[in-house]
């Protein structure tokens, strides 16, 4: 483990957690290889080891260790907790009771998973947020994967399912939409500058937030590479400002895209057996 590495420090993050007395086994040794399996998938997933390892060289109070922290901490806690309160005896498993304290129902427990798993994601888009400004972490493969569509960050979902969900319905939609209007080009420039939010220009800027607009219209169709009217006509416009300033978009003007709206010049000859008006 990396972050949490003391009972002390454990003790502090998990609000109304009973003082271990002699004797008793400390919730950190219970819990230890959930964390230590909640590190590995935020680094798999969000982070990349080398961006854990930094980030645990710093101090508890940065604020991008502390937002890791949360994300490891309730994602470890809501592992654990339906085997915490459960133990193997001879004779089968039981559950821990004493005189003084009754097991929790079912339904706390439920609203107790429940809430681990909101505050998770609710850590996951903060952590998200902050990685975004962070070129090392730009490099990474994790953060190609959260390129991957114009939404980098769990801002426009209510989970990480959803977010889950949500990119992979994404992917056909902006492939169809490079294909037909922006290029593949120009759509990764665009992706970039919204995880970065690093903007080249104010027409970038303006063409990317029309884009997410578009995008969550599509979503809302029956079939994802389906463009509404509305839909259609936006992507034109955008289009045409891309033709009209060059300068500013030279990934589209240098691409196969750009040559579907670049109609054929004829010349009328002699020898024409027809002329063109």
């Amino acid at each position: 483990m990396l972050l949490i590495t003391t009972n002390e420090q454990l003790t502090t993050l998990l609000p109304n957690i009973a003082v271990t007395v002699k004797g008793e086994t400390p919730l950190i040794d219970k819990l230890t290889p959930f964390l230590n399996a909640a590190e590995q998938w935020a680094a798999d997933t969000f982070l990349s080891s080398v961006m854990l390892a930094e980030i645990s060289s710093r101090y508890e109070t940065d604020s991008l260790r502390a937002t890791t922290t949360q994300v490891i901490l309730n994602e470890a806690f809501r592992r654990a907790l339906p085997q915490l309160d459960v133990i193997l005896t001879p004779n089968g498993f039981g559950i821990v009771s004493n005189a003084n304290i009754a097991p929790a129902s079912k339904e706390r427990i439920e609203r107790l998973l429940s809430s681990l798993l909101i505050n998770r994601d609710a850590a996951i888009y903060q952590l998200l947020t902050l990685l975004c400004k962070q070129n090392s972490w730009l490099a990474t493969e994790q953060a190609e994967f959260f390129r991957g569509t114009m939404f980098p960050t769990l801002k426009h979902s209510q989970s990480l399912q959803e977010y889950l969900e949500t990119h992979e319905k994404l992917i056909p939609i902006e492939e169809h939409i490079a294909e037909q209007y922006l290029s593949m080009e120009l759509l990764s420039t665009l992706r970039a500058q919204v995880q970065s939010s690093q903007f080249s220009t104010a027409k970038h800027k303006h063409i990317c937030r029309v884009l997410q607009a578009v995008e969550v219209d599509c979503l809302s169709n029956a079939t994802s590479t389906t463009l509404s009217p509305r839909a259609h006509k936006t992507l034109t416009q955008i289009v045409e400002l891309i033709r009209s300033n060059s300068e500013d978009f030279p990934e589209w003007h240098a691409s196969t895209t750009a040559e579907l709206y670049t109609p054929l010049v004829f010349e009328n000859k002699k020898d024409s057996k027809a002329f063109w008006f």
